[in-house]
């Protein structure tokens, strides 16, 4: 059943004549308004042949642009070609008959002809350089000419570029060297340097490190030289990214060079490390960051190199394109062993690397001396950790690298035995030949101090008294003071009689390796 509508409202005589004259009142303004615009035609209700002509009109206007577009490109391959020149004829790689005869015949020419093999393999390579390229560099000289007087003005020239040495806003094209910029927009072929250039910079650089590594006072220290290289090989390496530089014997040997330094200038400015008090010494995370930047670039320029040799036929007389790459896999293994302050690493990456490697590097004495090393770090085997440091198998740059964790083991060993021994008091002199393998008992002592572990002192004779007090770890600061160690220094490529280091032969890796 359903309920009835309700009633009409109804009003008093007054509010429904107000109301009829507001409704009145709104008809007349409705009359008065001008008529609404008319809808526009939809597609399907357009005149045919308008619709004709808007289609020819958008089809004219898409194949002008499609023509202008196609002028641009074939401008551009006429400049990029006149740029590169000739292409290089690549080397002809027909296989020999499997008969005798022609089997050694082909191997005798080969074995006359190795030295043009050589240079064909290098034109291949550069040409194949030029060919991914995504930008092609122009400028011959260290510094581009805009950088140059752009620096002289704003008063930006270092000690090194200057012509005047106490003149900040004088420099020349044989000294200025450019300097590192992050890119924000693409840069101009005119400010990225050409290979030439490049191989020039690299020579004056390595150049401005002299012939020592300790300088007295009153000359340029190495601190100073050695953050100016810094900046300007990671310029070098950029110039080398921007162009696709980065493969080849060519990237390599300079990757390479740079590597060599790196390695070398970290354990040498140990002592220089900045802290909160010298916040303009030696910026050790920084360093350590960029070395495995540039042995990762190199890694990836091995592992190029090993994939385009897979397309090729095989050849077993063929040299090995990289002579030095187990020597750098070997650091790469050895900078990971464990983390450097904000330069974290796990097994997980030291694996990666180890197995990244071709089977002969694998096997080659020097990444066997690196399993070694990790193999004893891992085990806390500081008596095994150190001799390998003092035996011939560790060169010296390798020793430069295995310095970095000279302190950690040491305190780890200093735990172990603060936790196993009983609480007989351990003569110092025992402590710092056999657990820390410190040169003397007064920095045995330093660093068991440091640790909290209480050392008593009986006239001349220390004493260490275990578990008197908890191992704590060193702090900050405390572990933050390394210092340059004799069984580093006794490796390194100097002549001792003439107070020489012998930094060409280190960096291009004629010594020290």
């Amino acid at each position: 059943r359903r309920d009835p509508p309700p009633p009409a409202p109804s009003y008093p005589p007054r509010q429904q004549r107000e109301r009829q004259e507001h409704q009145e009142q709104q008809e007349q303004r409705r009359r008065q308004s001008p008529p609404p615009p008319p809808t526009p035609k939809a597609d399907d209700d357009e005149d045919p042949v308008t619709r004709a002509a808007k289609m020819a009109e958008r089809a004219a206007r898409f194949a002008n642009d499609a023509s202008t577009r196609a002028e641009h490109a074939a401008s551009n391959a006429a400049s990029l070609k006149s740029r590169l020149g000739p292409p290089t004829p690549a080397p002809s790689k027909a296989k020999p008959d499997r008969g005798g005869e022609e089997r050694g015949g082909a191997r005798a020419a080969k074995a006359t002809s190795s030295a043009d093999a050589d240079a064909a393999r290098v034109d291949d390579e550069s040409s194949r350089h030029a060919g991914h390229a995504s930008l092609l560099g122009t400028c011959e000289s260290m510094c581009p000419d805009a950088e140059r007087v752009d620096r002289e003005r704003n008063g930006e020239i270092e000690l090194f570029e200057r012509v005047d040495p106490a003149s900040s806003s004088s420099s020349s094209a044989q000294l200025c060297v450019k300097k590192f910029t992050r890119v924000v927009d693409n840069p101009s072929p005119s400010s990225i340097r050409t290979r030439a250039a490049l191989d020039k910079t690299c020579a004056h650089l390595y150049g401005l490190l002299g012939g020592r590594c300790d300088y007295p006072d009153g000359e340029v220290s190495l601190l100073r030289r050695s953050n100016f290289l810094w900046d300007r090989l990671r310029s070098v390496r950029q110039d080398m990214g921007l162009q696709g530089l980065t493969n080849g014997r060519w990237a390599a040997a300079r990757l390479e060079e740079m590597a060599r330094f790196a390695i070398a200038a970290e354990y040498l400015l140990c002592e220089n490390v900045a802290t909160i008090h010298e916040p303009d010494g030696h910026n050790s995370h920084l360093h350590i960051e960029q070395l495995g930047k540039t042995l990762t670039t190199l890694a990836a320029v091995y592992a190029d190199d090993e994939e385009n040799d897979d397309e090729e036929d095989d050849d077993e007389d063929r040299p090995r394109s990289f002579p030095n790459r187990a020597e750098m896999t070997c650091y790469s293994l050895l900078l990971r062993m464990d983390d450097h302050g904000p330069f974290r690493n796990s097994a997980s990456t030291f694996l990666a690397v180890l197995r990244a490697a071709p089977s002969d590097v694998q096997s080659s004495p020097e990444v066997q001396f690196a399993l070694d090393a990790r193999r004893a770090y891992a085990a806390v085997n500081a008596p095994a950790f150190f001799n390998l440091v003092r035996s011939k198998r560790c060169s010296y740059l390798q020793a430069c690298l295995l310095h970095k964790y000279f302190d950690t083991i040491r305190y780890k060993a200093l735990e172990r035995v603060n936790c196993v021994m009983n609480k007989s008091p351990l003569p110092m002199a025992a402590v710092a030949a056999e657990v820390l393998f410190e040169e003397s008992a007064e920095l045995a002592a330093e660093k068991c101090e440091a640790c909290g572990l209480p050392v008593a002192r009986e006239g001349e004779s220390l004493w260490l008294r275990v578990k008197e007090a908890a191992f704590a770890e060193p702090g900050v600061e405390k572990a933050a003071r390394r210092r340059r160690e004799r069984w580093v220094e006794r490796k390194a490529p100097a002549i001792k009689s003439a107070n020489m280091f012998r930094w060409q032969a280190l960096i291009t890796g004629k010594a020290g390796r």
